[in-house]
């Protein structure tokens, strides 16, 4: 699996990418073996302004499935991450229960449809 993270707007300092790290391996524990590719992006969005303006993207492929896009905007950029990475993590989880349920689905039918040979 491919991590990327890229800030904009922002500082990207050894604990924020240490945190990311840490908090993804974290959530992303039991399906990391279903992700292809991961991307991180973090937005300042007012700059000096203040007020809610950390923006967290996270982009997951996971393999043989459509993208899931989150995006959450909070006042600090930990909370940012944190709200980000566990509503992706969800989103994953329900695609992967789905594909899940579809396959099991289909095995069953074809196994319903399946007649001895005949003699």
């Amino acid at each position: 699996m491919k991590l990327s993270i890229q800030f904009k707007n922002l500082k990207g300092d050894g604990p924020i990418i240490s945190h990311i790290d840490h908090k993804f391996s974290f959530v992303f524990a039991r399906s990391q073996h279903s992700i292809e590719s991961a991307a991180i992006t973090l937005k300042n969005i007012n700059d000096p302004k203040g007020g809610i303006d950390k923006l967290c993207q996270i982009v997951i492929k996971p393999v043989g499935l459509g993208k899931i896009v989150v995006t959450e905007k909070r006042q600090h950029l930990t909370e940012a991450i944190d709200h980000c990475l566990h509503r992706a993590s969800q989103s994953l989880d329900r695609k992967l229960k789905r594909r899940h349920k579809l396959s099991k689905r289909a095995y069953r039918n074809a196994a319903m449809f399946d007649l001895p040979a005949a003699t």
